[in-house]
């Protein structure tokens, strides 16, 4: 059975833990000065924390995963996420509830008590208890939380008095809060980036920040060299300790930027919450130096157009973009996902296929047909499309992230090779021109940036969700919005 232990660490102004312990009854009246753990808006822990936020308005939170306490322990969110199913069993409700992350759970230093009452939350004891269930993988998995764990599924401002003073704590300024006390260790760590995966057009993997593996995150912020900080949300930019990712739809202003320091605000983790005890209280806060360049993610409209069975036009490129390559494909999608590839395809040394990607010529990806042989004699071809069909086509680049766009294949719209060329060239071009002028001045040309980027030809497939980058694929109807030229004929 655990219990409740004094901590004896020494916070950095010098006051020894549990000189502020105090009583339900002192709790309850003026007079209390100390502790409490507090449910804050996003929007207020990091403006406390000198941190820009991002539009959390631009985010679709993943709803059915809120009560996961092991991703979301260190947030509150709105809603419930259990109820009762007609057999008496829990049941997964947080998605048809709306439940959404609102905030950070973190220890807060107040003068009084009836400062904290004021603004509108609930008290939680260590008789509060509360149940949360997430569905995942055809089951509901639900966790009962006690104590101050029930924050999680409390409203904005609901408190849990502490018995001792932690080691990081804002402080209660009137009805706002301030920065306090910061106890954080330092180290350097490498980390690398991807871009376009499941979570994000940026992903960063953080494998070495060991100190957090082991604990509930309540809250990242990530630091660029020019001094821009954005504050991070938990599902849709924070999933685990080592993986965090963002949409610039949501959080702009870090792409084409070296990223120096990444913090971690973290509280101890419930080894075991099968029981109803809790652990005692503390928090922790990490500052991880890293030396990373994140791509620019171009947000021009990139659209292409099939010319016939042997090339793929592509239209809106960024004029200055370096070395741009792309790859294009059909799948089924799903966990186990089937492929048609119509850019080559290699063996690689686990009879598996790795999708290539070819020179974008100009505006031109020429197609041709082929196939690849494993060790076992199995034979997979490429290059053959399929009226009607919709392709995805990815992109690399040396100095932007372009997303990756949808493009339907028709057979009655194929265009005569004998077409002029430089009709095409000169369409494709002025399009790509009137586009950039869209993009933000691409500040990640270097070389380090061109290793960051060309970690896109690896696009994620281990992430716990299987929706897509926000806006990152562009609609059927955008792609035949495209220029249409006036002079191709059409085939017999």
């Amino acid at each position: 059975m655990k219990y409740k232990k004094l901590m004896a660490s020494v916070t950095a102004l010098g006051i020894v833990s549990g000189m502020f312990s105090v009583s339900a009854s002192a709790a309850a009246s003026d007079d209390f000065s100390g502790y409490v753990l507090m449910n804050i808006p996003y929007s207020q822990f990091y403006s406390a924390e000198n941190s820009e936020i991002g539009d959390v308005d631009a985010i679709t939170s993943a709803t059915n995963k809120t009560g996961n306490y092991g991703k979301t322990g260190g947030a509150y969110h709105s809603g419930v996420t259990a109820g009762t199913a007609e057999d008496g069993s829990v049941a997964a409700v947080g998605k048809d509830n709306g439940s959404k992350v609102q905030g950070v759970i973190w220890a807060v230093k107040v003068d009084s008590i009836d400062a904290v009452k004021a603004l509108g939350g609930s008290e939680i004891t260590d008789e509060s208890s509360v149940t949360v269930a997430t569905m995942g993988h055809g089951s509901t998995n639900s966790t009962v939380l006690n104590g101050y764990q029930a924050l999680s599924e409390a409203p904005a401002y609901s408190y849990y008095v502490l018995d001792s003073a932690p080691a990081n704590y804002l402080e209660l300024d009137g009805s706002s809060f301030k920065a306090g006390s910061d106890s954080a260790s330092s180290k350097s760590i490498d980390v690398s980036a991807s871009y376009g995966t499941h979570w994000g057009d940026v992903q960063l993997e953080i494998g070495e920040a060991e100190e957090a593996s082991d604990k509930i995150i309540n809250a990242m912020v990530i630091t660029a060299e020019d001094g821009t900080t954005k504050g991070l949300y938990h599902l849709d930019q924070i999933w685990s300790f080592n993986q965090i990712a963002w949409n610039i739809d949501a959080t702009e202003g870090l792409d084409g930027k070296k990223i120096t320091g990444i913090r971690y605000y973290c509280s101890v983790k419930d080894a075991d919450v099968a029981d109803t005890s809790v652990p005692a209280y503390e928090n922790y806060v990490y500052d991880y130096n890293v030396d990373v360049d994140v791509s620019e993610v171009y947000t021009g409209e990139v659209t292409g157009k099939f010319r016939n069975e042997k090339g793929l036009d592509i239209n809106g490129l960024p004029a200055d973009a370096q070395n741009v390559k792309a790859r294009v494909y059909f799948t089924t999608g799903g966990r186990n996902a089937e492929y048609s590839y119509i850019t080559p395809v290699t063996v690689n040394n686990r009879d598996g296929f790795d999708m290539e990607y070819v020179d974008v010529n100009g505006t031109r990806v020429s197609i041709e047909k082929g196939s690849v042989t494993d060790s076992t004699g199995a034979v997979t071809n490429f290059g053959e499309l399929t009226d009607g069909t919709e392709y995805t086509v990815d992109f690399t680049c040396d100095n932007y992230y372009i997303r990756s766009i949808k493009v339907v294949y028709n057979a009655s719209e194929n265009v005569e090779d004998s077409e002029s060329e430089s009709s095409v060239a000169d369409s494709s071009a002025s399009s790509a021109a009137s586009s950039s002028t869209s993009s933000k001045t691409s500040s990640a040309a270097s070389s380090s940036s061109s290793k960051a980027s060309s970690q896109a030809a690896t696009k994620s497939t281990s992430n716990p969700t299987t929706g897509s980058a926000a806006g990152g694929i562009m609609g059927a109807a955008a792609i035949l919005g495209g220029a249409v030229l006036a002079s191709r004929r059409k085939k017999n």
